[in-house]
């Protein structure tokens, strides 16, 4: 059950970030240097992310009201980095 938790909190997460890339494509970073250090930031960030496993208020607050959006930020990092990648390669040709 946990492994189903977490494939399709994982998966969840990537597509909300697609969608929101599909829907706002301005809030990418203008250059790759941004998207890249976007990305670092936002892997860095899950080392603060406390697991509160006290209660299962405080579960899921951690899992939604946290570990979520932080997700849905590092899938969209990851996709803006791709993105600048393949823009650069195109533009090389």
């Amino acid at each position: 059950m946990i492994v189903l938790f977490t494939v399709a909190l994982f998966v969840g997460t990537a597509v909300l970030a697609l969608w929101v890339d599909v829907r706002v494509p301005q809030l990418a970073p203008p250059g790759f240097k941004w998207r890249a250090l976007f990305a670092v930031v936002m892997i860095e960030s899950f080392s603060f992310v406390p697991m509160v496993t006290d209660s299962y208020v405080a579960l899921y607050v951690t899992v939604f009201g946290v570990l979520m959006p932080l997700l849905t930020a590092m899938w969209l990092s990851g996709l803006w980095l791709l993105r600048a990648a393949a823009d650069a390669l195109a533009s090389r040709y």
